[in-house]
């Protein structure tokens, strides 16, 4: 019989958004609220894009399809990103066994609650994220404790929310908490609660941004803008600043905006055969 090497430069997990982001690459993501089809991963490796946002929090969806969706993208080569519906430690822990290559939490609001979450996503020495091998990100196979709780400990992604002007306060203190991996930026909370639902272009909400941004450069952390994929121009700003990620684009409007542009040719077509048939008749 064969010996088990216990080396960890045997063992790796595949996790393109990182490895993009991390390399100060600008990375799109789709995020998905209405399908867990196991197509849509490589619907996105065929065009390219590294990860699938999988929402959670504003969709219905059960942990078992987010699980099997999650195993399609690893298997695709596209990173599962999930954003979970809660703070609690089940949720964290459950979506990070099923192999998601990252777990965004939302409405995070103190420094108290930040070291929580790193208390349940991260095994020792980081957190106390209970232990359970043949993982789906090392493909089931059986890895070594130790080299696989640092491996994942290290190359799987906790990304606490910012949608609070309280919260982009503390960002600093946020990014200094070892095990934080990055923060997502909720753009449609944060203008809410500043009072300026939707109105992108006011100073308010564009200073809070680049004050995270710039935080993050100084953390050596990657930074996301989420809920403003149609403003290309402000976001490839914030990118010139150090920002990498983005939610790009949602299946339910780029669905609606190809079926609605499909219903305007075919109106505009009905209306040209309409003129003809007229002028002849």
């Amino acid at each position: 019989m064969g010996s088990v090497d216990n080396t960890s430069a045997t063992w790796s997990i595949s996790n393109p958004f990182r490895d993009a982001i991390m390399a100060g690459q600008v990375c799109p993501t789709m995020t998905t609220r209405m399908s867990t089809s196991a197509e849509l991963p490589m619907v996105l490796k065929m065009a390219g894009v590294k990860g699938l946002f999988i929402d959670m929090e504003h969709a219905s969806f059960d942990l078992h399809a987010v699980a099997q969706q999650i195993l399609a993208c690893n298997y695709a080569g596209v990173s599962a990103i999930v954003r979970i519906p809660s703070k609690s430690h089940w949720h964290i822990s459950r979506v990070l066994d099923a192999g998601a290559a990252a777990i965004v939490v939302p409405h995070v609001e103190t420094v108290e609650e930040v070291r929580e979450l790193v208390k349940h996503a991260k095994y020792a020495p980081l957190g106390v994220r209970g232990c359970a091998n043949m993982q789906p990100l090392f493909n089931f196979q059986l890895v070594p404790t130790k080299i696989q709780n640092d491996i994942l400990n290290r190359e799987t992604m906790l990304i606490p929310m910012i949608e609070t002007p309280s919260a982009v306060d503390l960002v600093d203190e946020f990014l200094a908490v070892d095990g934080v991996d990055g923060i997502l930026i909720g753009s449609n909370d944060l203008c809410t609660d500043l009072g300026i639902p939707g109105q992108y272009d006011t100073a308010l909400y564009q200073d809070a941004v680049t004050k995270i941004v710039l935080a993050g450069n100084k953390a050596g952390k990657p930074i996301g803008i989420g809920g403003i994929g149609g403003r290309l121009d402000l976001l490839e700003k914030w990118f010139g600043m150090g920002a990498t990620w983005a939610l790009s684009g949602g299946d339910l409007a780029m669905l609606q905006a190809g079926i609605k542009k499909i219903g305007e040719n075919y109106t505009a077509i009905n209306e040209r055969v309409q003129k003809v048939k007229a002028s002849s008749s």
